[in-house]
């Protein structure tokens, strides 16, 4: 399934599904040639009141058009990051893909033009997260 996301309804309901979804630094994929990002994701699968299977991990692809800036801040190398939300101000055209600790990823948009598709990847578990510190 594939939403597209052409304004603040589609961005909301986008947000909220990816809401904790994992991925790594090497998910993010801008293409400055073509003006895109795409980010693979992971999302964990909604819990079944009738069935005590474990959740599996989703994999989910986050895709921008018009892109004509990303900037991207790791602040700590970690295992994988998570997303919190996704604001966007139309007034400046700026993205931004706000994670809860370590990461920034900004971009400039000439418009709010993307889209959230689901995969037929899945993985069963994901690994806790392992922080790299610097001794410097």
């Amino acid at each position: 399934m594939t939403t597209r996301i052409t304004n603040a309804v589609n961005l909301k309901s986008v947000a909220a599904t990816l809401h904790d979804a994992r991925f790594t630094a090497d998910a993010i994929k801008f293409d400055a040639a073509t003006h895109t990002l795409d980010l693979k994701c992971w999302v964990l699968e909604p819990k079944s009141k009738a069935d005590a299977v474990a959740r599996r991990w989703q994999a989910c692809r986050l895709s921008f058009a018009n892109v004509v800036d990303c900037k991207v801040n790791a602040k700590e190398k970690v295992r994988y990051y998570e997303l919190a939300t996704i604001r966007f101000s139309e007034r400046d055209c700026k993205l931004d893909l706000v994670t809860h600790y370590a990461i920034e990823i900004s971009l400039a948009v000439g418009e709010l033009d993307g889209t959230l598709t689901e995969t037929s990847e899945t993985r069963d578990k994901w690994d806790a997260p392992v922080k790299h510190l610097s001794t410097a």
